[in-house]
């Protein structure tokens, strides 16, 4: 069955109409057909009453879905002009047969390639009102200059709703950034399967609303040419939550502990405690310092507080091995990190209890820090872990800068995963979440008004609370990204982008969630 939310870079994307076209003998005539055939139905869709359509056209295959648009548009009684932005002598191939049949239509076609047309060009958009960008689609791999560049400028100082074919112009395919420059899309269609660049900002933010529209090839042609990963939706997740059983316990769903928390950031730990019993963890035990441990009692209703160590600069010894020892014992996972700080005493407990920890364990904040700081101490952990970085913490972990971090989300978190053995949850706008076999997800819900303090918290108690039922580690964190997000759309429906706060997304857990019990 043909899946529109795998994702494909750009050497796989040429595989895939290679294989289509060689291996399964489909004309790439058709293929274009059949691409501008479903970007026109979208385009119908978006018009609303915009009189004309101005179709920029450039001169490879992008340009050849713009004219195949075109005619279809032409022949539902749209009132289409195509710019040719390269010369008519130098179209070639199937662009060149499509734009031949438009000019026998006696279509309105206008050649566009030389600055000397620029007057002419912006006047005619401006009548427009509504442009279909095919200048380059995935092809790009140079900054952009020349005529082509002011085109794409043009275009985005107009502020026209604008359609852009497989990809906005200028974007790089696998990165999401652009060229130089590039053209801002109100939405994109794209053809077979999605590409990278437009799930990496500031790629997503460019193209405005994703369709993905297929071209008809057999399934297994995006089996044989591969794929990067895959966008998270519903339906892919909807089946790792199980409905509870009659008969169940609290036992039934497992015991976490979250180890977090020290003075001062007490609120961290509780944060944590309360998004994991909103997902469904049977118990949790919240572990801290002698100092909070009252204070943390006091912010708690649901969850039990222990003590773990007298103090955040207390030595390794063997009364807090036994410590250790016994908040471990009947656990069914971990969560470790939130608000802990790093300080040597601390440090050093984190890295012992995740060595002695035989059950799956998340790791986020001050513990991921710690991790870095001691990676040969990390070397020694055996329990199944999901680790939680933002990208200064990734920076850290794998000692490379934030930019390199921000640039490749997912081969970094793919390394990431690879090197540390471990699931990774590289937060951020589209969290990209890998695992060491390889395999990457990226999630495409939350939004800007998730960027405050505590967001991380809820994070973690939810891929620990569902840890603790037993999931997957890689499960967990799509179980836990997905549906943060998602809480956190619904939150700022309800309070606003500026007014978003951590317990907001917690209040809406149970919303979220519900949805997946009647599933």
């Amino acid at each position: 069955m043909w899946d529109k939310n795998l994702f494909m870079t750009r050497d796989q994307i040429r595989a895939y109409d290679k294989i289509a076209t060689e291996e399964f003998g489909i004309a790439s005539l058709l293929l274009m057909e059949n691409a501008g055939l479903g970007a026109a139905a979208y385009c119908q869709e978006l018009l609303r009453g915009h009189g004309r359509v101005g179709v920029l056209a450039g001169g490879g295959n992008n340009g050849g879905d713009g004219f195949v648009l075109a005619r279809h548009l032409i022949n539902q009684g749209v009132s289409v002009a195509t710019y040719l932005t390269t010369s008519p002598p130098e179209l070639k191939g199937d662009a060149l047969l499509n734009y031949k049949t438009l000019k026998a239509m006696d279509a309105a076609v206008f050649d566009v390639s030389t600055p000397a047309s620029s007057g002419m060009l912006e006047q005619r958009l401006r009548a427009d009102g509504f442009v279909v960008d095919a200048l380059l689609g995935t092809g790009v791999s140079r900054e952009l200059e020349g005529h082509i560049a002011y085109i794409i400028e043009l275009v985005n100082s107009l502020n026209l709703p604008v359609l852009s074919l497989d990809l906005p112009s200028g974007v790089d395919a696998n990165t999401g950034r652009p060229w130089g420059r590039a053209i801002r899309a109100t939405a994109t269609a794209t053809f077979g399967h999605l590409k990278r660049g437009l799930l990496l900002h500031p790629g997503a933010e460019l193209s405005g609303r994703i369709r993905v529209i297929p071209l008809g090839a057999p399934c297994q042609t995006s089996i044989r040419s591969g794929f990067d990963g895959r966008l998270l939706d519903d339906a892919f997740l909807r089946g790792k939550l199980k409905r509870r059983p009659p008969d169940s316990h609290k036992g039934t769903y497992g015991h976490l502990l979250v180890v977090a928390g020290t003075s001062g950031k007490t609120g961290a730990a509780s944060m944590v405690g309360q998004a994991a019993m909103r997902c469904g963890a049977g118990l949790v035990t919240l572990a801290t310092t002698e100092k909070a441990q009252p204070v943390l009692e006091a912010k708690c209703q649901e969850a039990m507080v222990e003590s773990l160590m007298e103090r955040a600069d207390s030595p390794l010894n063997d009364k807090t091995l036994k410590q250790i020892s016994a908040v471990l014992d009947g656990k069914a996972a971990v969560a470790l990190g939130p608000g802990l700080g790093t300080a040597p005493g601390i440090s050093a407990m984190a890295v012992k209890l995740l060595q002695m920890c035989t059950v799956p364990a998340v790791v986020d904040a001050d513990g991921i820090n710690i991790l870095a700081k001691d990676p040969s101490g990390a070397g020694r952990i055996n329990a199944p872990m999901v680790l939680t970085p933002h990208p200064g913490e990734m920076a850290r972990l794998l000692n490379i800068s934030i930019p390199h971090v921000q640039a490749d989300r997912i081969g970094t978190a793919r390394d990431a995963a690879r090197r540390q053995g471990m699931v990774i949850v590289l937060k951020g706008a589209n969290t990209v979440i890998a695992d060491p076999d390889g395999r990457a997800f990226v999630n495409p819900t939350g939004n800007p008004g998730m960027s405050t303090g505590g967001m991380g918290d809820v994070l973690t108690g939810m891929i620990g609370a569902f840890l603790a039922q037993g999931i997957a580690p890689l499960d967990a964190a799509l179980l836990g990204a997905y549906l943060h997000g998602k809480s956190g759309d619904l939150a700022r429906d309800s309070e606003g982008e500026i007014a978003l706060i951590a317990a907001d997304v917690i209040a809406q857990l149970p919303r979220v969630l519900r949805a997946y019990e009647t599933a």
